[in-house]
């Protein structure tokens, strides 16, 4: 049976590229899925022409090319970064990491029940955050993609999911949105305090693991997930 040469597979990396796949899992998954296929195109037509045959495949994907597949990709890889975040979420729920997870909750809960204007300290305390946030993001990311380019390949997808910490800083806005929507009579009511504080307690969390805990266990998720990088450095 004729088999696609080294030339052809780096063609097909290069196809891929060329039709906007960025992630080299997916650009795998692709490429030996478009290899196999015309490999079974020659069992029929041993002479058919190589790159005929992978326009032929390539149309089988319709209007849309790779996209699909991409997205698909996304959504489980997306999947499992939750399950990620999930998984380190549970250890502050548990001794003795669950005291600061209390500690940080009756912090919050305290200045907005108890101490005047406490809820508005607050506000002011989550803006500089914020931009500690962005800016802590941005230069990790940079970091990162300098440590890609010196590598000389692209990223995994959830590699990438990693260095973006998940997409959460999209939502970082919404504890601020929340406080904009609170009526001025409710601002030191009870309910408000607990909901209030188990709230910004949640983002709390949800930026450390994102921002700090994933990051440094990138290379140990990154070999769980793809085994063959168990022995390649990352």
């Amino acid at each position: 049976m004729k088999k696609a040469s080294q030339e052809q597979l780096e063609r097909l990396f290069q196809f891929t590229n060329q039709h906007f796949v960025d992630y080299y899992d997916v650009q795998l998954e692709l490429v030996d899925h478009l290899a196999n296929a015309i490999e079974e195109q020659w069992q029929e037509n041993p002479e058919k022409d190589f790159e005929t045959a992978l326009q032929e495949e390539f149309k089988k994907f319709g209007v849309f090319g790779f996209l699909e597949v991409v997205e698909a990709r996304q959504i489980a890889m997306q999947k499992r970064y939750y399950q990620l975040m999930w998984k380190e979420a549970k250890e502050f729920l548990k001794l003795p990491k669950v005291f600061m997870t209390a500690a940080c909750f009756m912090i919050i809960f305290t200045m907005i029940t108890t101490i005047p204007n406490g809820i508005f300290i607050l506000a002011a305390f989550l803006l500089p955050l914020i931009v500690v946030f962005f800016s802590t993001l941005i230069s990790k990311r940079k970091k990162e993609k300098a440590i890609l380019k010196n590598n000389n390949r692209k990223p995994y997808l959830l590699e990438s999911l990693i260095l973006q910490a998940g997409q959460v800083g999209s939502y970082i806005g919404f504890p601020i949105q929340v406080f904009i929507f609170i009526p001025d009579h409710l601002m030191s009511n009870f309910w408000v305090g607990i909901i209030y504080g188990a709230l910004l307690t949640g983002f709390g969390l949800v930026f450390h693991i994102t921002l700090f805990l994933l990051p440094r266990k990138r290379d140990e998720i990154l070999r769980e997930a793809y085994p063959e990088l168990k022995w390649q450095q990352v």
